[in-house]
């Protein structure tokens, strides 16, 4: 399961997240030298509507153009119950574009989907699989949901100072992928992405082992892709 230092997530996704009443209240940061030391815990989300707009108000402004786009409000956005955050910056505003963009690209990002759909999805998945959804929560773009070793569970990734995080977590990441290769990577892995194409396409696989071969950076050296081939590795560099 998700873990940084091996600790054991004691909230169950099946038992009510008391946690989540306080869910706008920032983890209090340890204040003694034995807290700090002391394993993170990574906590699940809180229960999620089912049916739901308010994802629509967020990818309508990821596809404005324009100089300070972020800024613009989205036309008929007074009629949707967002809740969103307006970007705070412009900085922050390209971060989220791009990584919805490759995620797009990704097979296991599910878009705009509930709590309940997503934890139907992965009881029956083997231990560490995950996938990539939109969130519910307050303040919160995406959300990993995953099999741990006490059934489906959900926690939100937080994206604060252009840096993604695990909620709990104090471990913090340039880039959404770069979290979620050190949690397929370490000892508090993931284990495989639940992608919507199953079988996956076999492109997307010939991909990925181009990219763990040789890196995206060497489809400007190699000889012989085409503009098109370059394009489509470069819409999605990463191996997970």
């Amino acid at each position: 399961m998700v873990r940084d230092n091996l600790s054991r997530t004691a909230v169950q996704s099946q038992k009510p997240n008391h946690a989540a009443e306080n869910q706008s209240q920032a983890p209090e940061e340890p204040t003694e030298p034995e807290a700090a030391l002391s394993p993170e815990r990574v906590q699940p989300e809180s229960h999620e509507p089912t049916e739901r707009q308010l994802d629509l108000l967020l990818w309508s402004k990821l596809k404005e153009e324009g100089n300070e786009s972020w800024k613009q409000p989205v036309p008929g956005a007074d009629s949707l119950p967002s809740h969103l955050r307006p970007f705070s910056s412009e900085a922050e505003y390209k971060l989220v574009k791009c990584t919805f963009q490759q995620l797009q690209h990704s097979g296991y990002y599910w878009g705009p989907m509930s709590m309940e759909e997503a934890h139907d999805i992965l009881t029956s998945a083997p231990l560490g699989t995950f996938l990539i959804r939109d969130s519910g929560q307050p303040d919160v773009f995406f959300t990993l949901s995953y099999q741990s070793d006490d059934g489906p569970t959900s926690v939100r990734i937080q994206l604060n100072k252009l840096l993604f995080s695990l909620y709990g977590s104090h471990r913090t990441f340039v880039t959404l992928f770069a979290l979620l290769t050190f949690y397929t990577s370490s000892s508090c892995k993931l284990t495989a992405p639940y992608r919507k194409q199953r079988p996956e396409r076999l492109k997307q696989m010939c991909r990925r082992a181009f990219i763990h071969t040789y890196g995206a950076e060497a489809t400007s050296t190699l000889s012989g892709l085409s503009k098109e081939v370059k394009a489509y590795v470069h819409a999605y560099p990463h191996c997970i």
